[in-house]
């Protein structure tokens, strides 16, 4: 068992997998088309760029100290550079400051490279595109520059590759050299200007951060006097609760003055009324109130009895209505009183409201008083704490800088390898390019057909079919393909599958287990154009191969039968039969191909509505009934007119057609639900233009046993 349990799993997961992948293969000549045209379109951009050319040279960056140096610790461990210092190196070179430097050297706001585009002479529109006679400034050309500029460094070692890309070969070796070059001379540079003594900035610099702590510290203890601050954070705390536990209270009594106004409205809107008063629920549910109405029934019923037996003067009866009467004046009396109670709790509760609120407002005050000072001193203490860091970590810095004295080290720096002339261009790699535009339009594509048939909220999968509750699922039909009929080829589709699904339907439709075959059969569907008239006629088609059938085409807002059978559109139908203007001869048409009688819509009236609502219409089917074995009635879509809901009180049974691919889930809950307000037979749903799901699961849903089923020969008729 377990294994054929798996088996079944195994097999659903396949069939899942190819619905999901069957819009694909629909649609893959248009996938083809579009990925086709997205490679050309990027294949003939790639042909458009310039190529090239990268040059690198590589430069070696020695692992020793700046020549400032402010700590002893680093004077003892100089061995190494830190990661952090080597870094710098690295930006460094990719800086803004150091591309000016080269720029200039080389003087390339005058070369071609940065004066012209990036398309080749192919296209002279193109390769005219960015170029311009105004020399650019030094600025304009940094942004260029530095993206083309590449900085590497060798992992594990001491070496960085610098690297440049042009479209000129001869300038991207130029330039590669130019950088190691220009970073030499600024080495030399740092380390030949006169180096400004270390101590004496520091004794500066403590100078002024002894003032701006002398001056923190006096304006925090001038601050504390005159707010009179002892203990800001204890007081602040305290108002935080208040504030709080009032906010509780105030949203408390908020919340029942907002219960009882639900209740004071209802009074006044109900004032005078004492049946209305007596469905409150604090007068309903109050215990006097329950006692006396408990009362009252007992002395109405006694009465009840006393007036059988006594005339109105008797008495007895004249004392129990006494009783009765000062019994109700006490319940009114009491309800009366029990509304007067509320309408004061009511005006209690709020004034409630209002004095919790004053109390609150007054605590945020307070609170926002106290918050201001907080953080003023807050500030002030901050200021203070930071002051004295700064000025004990210069003072410590001054001690370590008097005793380092005049200790200098400098970075090793040379060139290892200069760069040369590139002889091969490094882009664009236009096989790469082409063939990633074909991969991934390809995949964009296909992602794009497959989420757009997921997201669709049709029954476009055997998934959602399953996951669809609101009626069962009679038939699945595939999408066809119409062809012109002739007198001696009555089929209307060249798609053989579409007939056979027709008749699986025919059989589930006859040999259901669980009721009688219905006689008289209405088919509609949701919205126009899903293909109720094809089903409904092809239907016919297949009922008439083994019984007597009437085919009626009631849609008389929208005839399409005329079309499928090449008919005239006027020619009398069903609107003349009920209007009386022809007789029935006149008016059905025989079918000879497959002996079936077809009554079409007719001419169309002004109001369709009135005529399918004539006691004739009813009367014509019960007349037809007599005389045939199964009639098809084609009915307008019930999400557009109520005609098909006239109908459906008449027949043995609604097949509701849906599209496979456009008819949304929401469209059909709704047509079925106008259906069920009318107690319509609603035999179920057929999807049909089935692209996706195959309809061999959902042809043997009504039957068990096909090898019972004999096809029928036709049936000749007179």
């Amino acid at each position: 068992m377990n294994k054929q349990h798996e088996f079944d799993n195994l097999a659903y997961e396949e069939v899942a997998l190819k619905e999901i992948l069957s819009p694909l293969w629909s649609r893959r000549w248009k996938i083809v088309f579009f990925t086709l045209l997205i490679t050309l379109v990027v294949a003939f951009y790639v042909s458009l760029l310039k190529p090239s050319y990268k040059a690198t040279a590589i430069l070696q960056i020695g692992t020793k100290k700046p020549a400032n140096t402010l700590s002893i610790n680093d004077a003892f461990n100089e061995s190494t550079a830190s990661q952090e210092q080597i870094q710098t190196q690295y930006e460094l070179l990719r800086s803004r400051k150091f591309a000016e430097r080269v720029i200039s050297r080389l003087n390339l706001t005058a070369h071609e490279e940065f004066n012209s585009g990036k398309y080749n002479n192919k296209i002279p529109f193109l390769a005219s595109r960015g170029t311009s006679d105004v020399r650019p400034t030094i600025s304009q050309v940094v942004p260029a520059f530095r993206s083309r500029l590449s900085i590497n460094p060798i992992s594990g070692t001491e070496l960085v590759k610098i690297s440049f890309t042009s479209y000129s070969p001869e300038l991207s070796m130029e330039v590669a050299n130019q950088i190691g070059i220009t970073y030499l001379q600024y080495q030399d540079e740092i380390h030949s200007e006169s180096k400004e003594s270390t101590s004496q900035w520091l004794v500066d610099q403590l100078e002024g951060l002894g003032k701006k702590l002398e001056s923190s510290e006096l304006a925090l203890q001038t601050y504390r006097e005159t707010e009179g601050i002892v203990d800001i954070k204890g007081i602040s705390g305290l108002v935080g609760s208040e504030l709080t536990e009032l906010t509780s209270s105030a949203l408390t009594a908020s919340k029942k003055a907002d219960e009882l106004e639900v209740t004071y409205q209802y009074i006044q809107a109900h004032k005078g009324d004492f049946d209305a008063l007596i469905e409150l629920e604090q007068i309903a549910n109050q215990v006097t109130y329950l006692q006396l109405k408990r009362s009252e029934g007992q002395i109405e019923r006694k009465f009840n009895e006393l007036s059988k037996r006594y005339g109105p003067k008797h008495p007895k009866r004249v004392a129990i209505e006494s009783e009765l009467a000062s019994l109700q004046s006490r319940l009114k009396e009491h309800v009366n009183n029990l509304v007067i109670s509320l309408e004061k709790s009511y005006f209690s509760a709020i004034e409630k409201v209002k004095a919790t609120q004053r109390r609150l407002d007054s605590a945020k005050k307070d609170y926002l008083r106290l918050s201001r000072l907080e953080n003023k001193f807050s500030q002030l203490e901050r200021e203070v704490k930071t002051n004295k860091e700064l000025y004990n970590n210069y003072l410590v810095r001054l001690k370590e800088a008097d005793a380092m004295g005049n200790y200098n080290s400098n970075f090793y720096v040379r060139f290892i390898d200069k760069a040369l002339t590139p002889k091969s261009r490094v882009a664009p790699n236009k096989s790469l390019y082409v063939i990633m535009a074909f991969m991934l339009s390809a995949a964009f594509i296909s992602i794009i057909v497959i989420m757009r048939e997921l997201l669709l909220d049709t029954l476009n999968s055997r998934r959602k079919l399953d996951n669809f509750k609101e009626a069962p699922i009679l038939a699945v039909l595939p999408k066809f393909k119409v062809k012109n009929q002739s007198e001696n080829d009555p089929s209307y589709f060249t798609d053989s599958r579409f007939i056979e699904a027709i008749r699986s339907l025919r059989t589930a439709l006859l040999f259901s287990a669980e009721k009688k075959a219905p006689k008289i059969i209405a088919i509609t569907s949701s919205v126009p154009n899903e293909g109720k008239s094809t089903v409904a006629l092809e239907l016919a088609r297949s009922f008439s191969e083994m019984e007597k059938v009437l085919l009626i085409e009631a849609d008389m807002r929208h005839p399409t039968l005329y079309k499928s059978l090449n008919l005239e559109l006027h020619r009398p139908g069903l609107s003349n039969l009920l209007a009386k203007t022809h007789q029935i001869n006149e008016c059905i048409i025989r079918d000879k191909n497959v002996k079936l009688d077809i009554l079409t819509s007719g001419i169309s009236p002004a109001n369709p509505l009135a005529f399918l609502s004539m006691k004739r219409f009813k009367m014509l089917i019960k007349v037809f009934g007599n005389f045939y074995d199964r009639i098809i009635i084609e009915t307008p879509p019930v999400n557009a007119v109520s005609d098909a809901v006239i109908i459906s009180r008449l027949v043995d049974s609604v097949l509701y057609i849906v599209h496979g691919g456009k008819t949304k889930r929401e469209q059909i809950v709704s047509g079925l639900r106008v259906l069920r307000q009318v107690n319509a037979p609603i035999e179920g749903i057929i999807v049909n233009h089935s692209e996706s799901v195959d309809s061999q699961k959902y042809q043997n849903k009504y039957y068990s046993d096909m090898g019972n089923i004999v096809k029928m020969p036709v049936r000749k008729q007179g």
